[in-house]
Parts: structure tokens; sequence; C-alpha cells
């Protein structure tokens, strides 16, 4: 099936998950829902929100109105991430001609699917990914040839690290701005032109001169540094922590009852396993009947979900106590400092566990 076929009938979420046993899947529902209904409300997404805004990007999308589709994928990937909100923005940011953008949307929407067990969703973002790669434009951004203490350099406004100096890097086609500034040293603004379809261009920044220190906050530091640009995050004494805690022991508590989960169906598994290999009217002679493989077949999906659930279990049990054990002092009036967090299970063909992705 083609992207354009995917992303023209799927949801946010792409298709529904492939038929499994009705057990496992009301187990894995209700755990999934029960998690992700918990961080949403410690964590302030709105669902609903994303899906109109999904929505409405979809429609203006099919107009051709790309300039303003592509701001509502991203909002709505904002209040509720989902691979396949990631695709329709990759789709759209690529008839932007923005190519680099697209490019990380659909790697970030193959990363994401293959957390959740999206195959089809994951072979699309990375079938997407693999066709704009060759077409990359790169801007090389070289530091002046002599080092400088706390340069710090900024690519349209955006803070780039020392280590990505000197590396030719996949940008959207266009003018770049590119600023260079320290302590002690006069400020530097270059700009240069990236062309399309696998264009590549360098900019040397040179020597700064000697100057005033630039004003506080306005850059004199490295990125993250204080005094330095600010980059979007709480500092650290912000009061952040009340807030990860809470969502610490809301996951934690995800944990323990997925833990139980796990061992109440590996108790039940055990018992109808060696139940049906016992009954000599299910299973005569060590040879079982179908209504005896029904049986066993039965102990297995409930030993599936005893795995799944200890899988949770740990992940969501651990994930609590590093949030609890990290959260910052907190003081009054301040934002959390825990942006988003997910417990997501993923199922594959042969087992499944679960992977908890949050950004700080």
């Amino acid at each position: 099936m083609t992207i354009d076929n995917l992303l023209a009938h799927q949801s946010r979420w792409g298709y529904p998950t492939p038929r499994r046993p009705r057990l496992l899947l009301s187990a894995l529902v209700a755990s999934a829902i029960f998690a992700g209904t918990a961080l949403a409300n410690a964590q302030g997404g709105d669902k609903v929100l994303a899906e109109s805004l999904f929505q409405a990007g979809k429609s203006l999308m099919a107009e051709g109105k790309y300039d303003q589709a592509c701001p509502k994928f991203a909002e709505s990937q904002k209040q509720d991430p989902s691979p396949g909100t990631l695709l329709n923005l990759g789709k759209c940011h690529e008839a932007q001609g923005k190519s680099a953008s697209a490019w990380a949307d659909y790697k970030e929407a193959a990363a994401t699917a293959r957390a959740m067990g999206r195959a089809e969703q994951e072979s699309a973002a990375n079938e997407r990914a693999a066709a704009v790669e060759p077409k990359l434009s790169k801007l090389k951004i070289d530091p002046p040839a002599a080092e400088i203490p706390g340069l710090t350099v900024k690519r349209d406004g955006n803070a780039i690290g020392a280590s990505s100096l000197g590396i030719a890097i996949p940008v959207d086609p266009g003018e770049h701005a590119i600023e260079a500034s320290a302590a002690g040293y006069k400020s530097w603004t270059g700009k240069i032109t990236v062309g399309k379809d696998g264009d590549s261009k360098s900019i040397a920044i040179p020597a700064l001169e000697k100057g005033e220190e630039p004003p506080p906050g306005g850059g004199a530091g490295p990125a993250g540094s204080a005094g330095g640009p600010d980059t979007g995050g709480t500092p650290p004494d912000s009061g952040g922590g009340a807030s990860r805690k809470t969502i610490g022991f809301v996951v934690g508590g995800v944990g323990v009852a997925a833990l139980g989960l796990g061992a109440v169906f590996g108790l039940m598994a055990s018992s109808q396993a060696s139940g049906a290999k016992d009954d000599k009217a299910l299973c005569p002679n060590k040879v079982c009947t179908p209504k005896g493989r029904s049986e066993i077949d039965g102990a297995e999906t409930k030993a599936l979900i005893s795995t799944i659930g200890f899988g949770v279990g740990i992940v969501g049990i651990g994930a609590g106590i590093v949030l609890i054990v990290t959260a910052p002092k907190t003081s009054t009036g301040s934002a959390s400092g825990l942006h988003s967090a997910r417990l997501v299970p993923a199922i594959g063909p042969t087992g499944g566990g679960a992977s908890f992705i949050g950004a700080f």
C-alpha cells in the first residue's frame, strides 16, 4: 500500500490492531487506556483538540493549502503525539519543499510507530524517509580558525551545539541566517542560500572582533547555560518537581496494577494448561483433542498477557521511581519540568513489552 493510500484512509493512529484473542485485547486496551488517560490528565494534553486539528489539517492539505495545514498537524502532534500525525506532517512539509523537515518527521514517525508495534506505519515512514534522503540539501557551518571560549552559534535563531560545527547537516532549501557570539566579542551575522535537490553549501564563521560583552540573557554563554539564549525550558529550580512527582506516582501506580494483572493471568494460564493436559477427556494419552487444543491455546493467551503485564509493570515502576527521584526542588508558581510522558505497550508477533517516552 502506498503512503498516499495509507494517509488517505487512516486516523492519527493508523489502522486497527490486527485481530487477536478478545481476552488479550481487552486486557491491553484497559491497561493502555488507564495509563494514557492518567498521564494525559497529568500533562494537560488535549486529545479532542488534537483530533480536531488533525482533521482540519487533512482538509487543508487536500485543498493544497500547505502553509495552513502544516501548523495544524504540528499543533495536533504537540497536543497528542501519534505516528499518523507525523506521517501527515512529513507529507505536508514535503509538499512545501521543506525536505529536511519532512525527512525528520518521517524518521520520528518510524521510531514512534516501531515503539507502538505499528508495522504498517513504520514501513510507510521508512519508505518515505528513504525516498526523501537523496534529495536532502545540506549546510556546513565551519567554526572560527582560533577557538573562542563560550562561543554560541545559532542557525535561524536556533542554537547549534559545538559538535555540529564542521559537519554537513540537512536543512530546508532557502535562505539561512547564521549568528555567532561570545562574551567579550562583537556578535557576527551571516546569511547563505541553500538550493533544492541535494544542494550543498558551507559558510565559515570568521574570527570575532573583541568588543563589549553582550547584555545579560543575550546569548553570551553556551546554549542552555545561565545567561545564555532562552531555550524554552524551565530553570533547574523552577518548581516543576511537584508535577513530576505526581506523574511519577501515577506511572508507578500503573506499573503496580500491571504487575498484578500479570500475576493473576500467570496463575490462570498455569492452572488452565495443566488442567487440560491432565484431563483424559481433553488430552487422552497426551494427545489433545480439538477442544483440548483450544483450552491450551487459551492458556497460552493468558500467559502472553501475563508476560506483557510484568513487562509493563516493571517499566512503569522503574519510570515512576526515576521521575520521583529526579524531581527538582519546588518553588511556588512555576511550570512543570516534564513536558510529556507516555507509557506505550508494544506488541509483536511473538510477545510484547512497553516503552516509556518522555520529554523534559
